[in-house]
């Protein structure tokens, strides 16, 4: 397996990624999101954030694209989710009150991130959500609190994670591990 960029996105998580990534042997570098100048990378994945920036949102926009023009596999996780659909054509909702915590995630089937498992244990922590998926997305997962927990381009290898696997213990680490394997 080749190397994975970590964008980072100033997530107080971006080190949970690569303790996840370390865990699992992978090769790996971690950028700052205006850092990011050329993809040669096996994979990306798009960390979550601290704070909206429209900085942070048209680079992070920029690499989604380039990514999908390259057919470059990306993971995007809380907002690198976010701003997946809302370069893609999605758009987002501001949640009736912040989400903190573990949350039983239910996969509407066997999908690439989490096989056949019929529900997981993720840690989340959002304020926002996906309200609307880009029409070339499948959604993958939903809990009581987003119906667009998980998703995935139906053509490409482009997924999004409303959650922190990276926060998430042995089902986290399996997603990500799959996520790898695409």
């Amino acid at each position: 397996m080749q190397k994975v960029l970590v964008v980072d996105n100033l997530s107080p998580f971006t080190p949970d990624i690569l303790a996840c990534l370390d865990r699992l042997g992978v090769d790996h570098i971690c950028k700052k999101y205006s850092d990011v100048s050329d993809l040669v990378y096996s994979r990306v994945i798009l960390s979550g954030r601290r704070k909206n920036d429209s900085a942070t949102n048209a680079a992070n926009a920029r690499i989604i694209k380039r990514c999908l023009e390259n057919s470059l596999p990306v993971l995007g996780i809380c907002y690198g989710a976010e701003i997946i659909a809302l370069t893609l054509g999605g758009s987002l909702r501001r949640m009736p009150q912040a989400v903190q915590g573990p949350t039983k995630i239910l996969p509407s089937g066997p999908n690439l991130l989490t096989g056949d498992k019929k529900s997981v244990t993720m840690y989340e922590s959002h304020r926002l959500c996906v309200a609307r998926l880009p029409d070339s997305f499948d959604v993958l997962a939903s809990s009581e609190h987003c119906r667009y927990e998980m998703f995935a381009h139906k053509t490409k290898k482009i997924c999004g994670t409303q959650f922190h696997p990276e926060k998430s213990d042995q089902d986290g680490l399996d997603l990500i591990e799959s996520f790898l394997k695409l």
